[in-house]
């Protein structure tokens, strides 16, 4: 089993960040889905997270959710249209951010998982959030799925859940695949329920770090995809060391294909099909950072959109055996 890279394309923003607003410093973690538009075959809308320098001291930068639309799936048109943005009141769990979004489209209604930061000590914490409604650009109130306390007895000392994957197995149950981190590690969980919305049960492990390969550091949830032989294929992202000779913490993506029955782990990539470019990010970092995905006319062939040192994005085309 084996995934390839055709080519890769830089994300062009039109507007250009920065280009009206000198506050804005990126755009990225793109959500993207294909619709059929009236005038053209492929229509591409998304929701990235819009990042600005903050106007006051705080733990991150600030955040939000905005909406851009594209015709060929590369050069995505900025509308304004801001849908998702932090509450900023003291009782919210987005009061600082909010982060990577995730779309689930059922019978026509949008849902929009996404992560939602407030402080904490000295520090951030972090939750799941959804925002529901009947366009990406018409969002309504937002519900919190997820908190580090639901995990705890599970999963043991958590700070932050986050960037949460979805998958509707046969038998209607919904998988909900997500980061999770205790301040020192960032490992990924798998949990279950019969509602998209929750509640979600029975947390645990599915993908840990593992010494001396590429992903020891720290490894997150990406992209899920049914392979040609109905196993689940998530893509994720993992740390480590660029190599032996040089430490430089690398964020690269990699796969692991999950037995749809058993929920188990059948194959996971011993490296990455996608290393990031020289472009140092945040903390002196390497980073790809894998976040949506969208199958095309060939069964074989996908785009991924994924983020390059926490400044742009880009896309590749990959090729799949699984």
């Amino acid at each position: 089993m084996e995934i390839g890279v055709k080519d890769t394309k830089d994300i062009k923003f039109i507007p250009e960040i920065g280009a009206q607003d000198l506050r804005e410093r990126s755009a990225m973690s793109m959500a993207v889905i294909k619709e059929a538009g009236a005038l053209v075959s492929d229509y591409y809308k998304a929701l990235y997270r819009h990042l600005y320098q903050p106007e006051s001291k705080q733990p991150v930068l600030e955040s939000v959710l905005a909406f851009a639309s594209s015709d060929n799936g590369v050069d995505f048109r900025r509308s304004g249209v801001i849908p998702v943005k932090p509450s900023k009141t003291p009782e919210s769990f987005d009061q600082l951010a909010v982060e990577d979004p995730t779309i689930v489209v059922v019978d026509g209604v949008y849902r929009v998982f996404h992560t939602a930061v407030k402080p904490s000590g000295r520090g951030v914490t972090t939750a799941i959030q959804m925002v529901i409604g009947p366009s990406l650009e018409n969002l309504g109130n937002k519900k919190i799925i997820l908190t580090p306390q639901d995990v705890r007895q599970e999963l043991g000392t958590v700070d932050m859940v986050k960037e949460p994957e979805f998958f509707k197995l046969k038998d209607g149950t919904w998988i909900m695949i997500y980061e999770f981190a205790d301040r020192q590690k960032s490992r990924v969980a798998i949990a279950q329920s019969k509602d998209l919305e929750g509640p979600y049960r029975k947390h645990r492990i599915l993908l840990d770090t593992r010494e001396d390969m590429w992903d020891s550091q720290h490894v997150s949830a990406g992209p899920l995809f049914t392979t040609s032989f109905n196993d689940i294929c998530i893509l994720y992202n993992g740390r480590g060391p660029l190599s032996a000779s040089d430490q430089i913490p690398t964020w690269s993506i990699g796969y692991a294909v999950l037995d749809a029955k058993t929920l188990g782990i059948k194959v996971r990539s011993d490296s990455p099909f996608i290393r990031p470019p020289s472009e140092i990010g945040p903390g002196n970092q390497l980073i790809a950072f894998a976040n949506s995905l969208i199958r095309e006319g060939d069964r074989r062939i996908q785009t991924l959109y994924y983020t390059i040192a926490d400044k742009r994005s880009a896309c590749a085309r990959i090729v799949t055996d699984l």
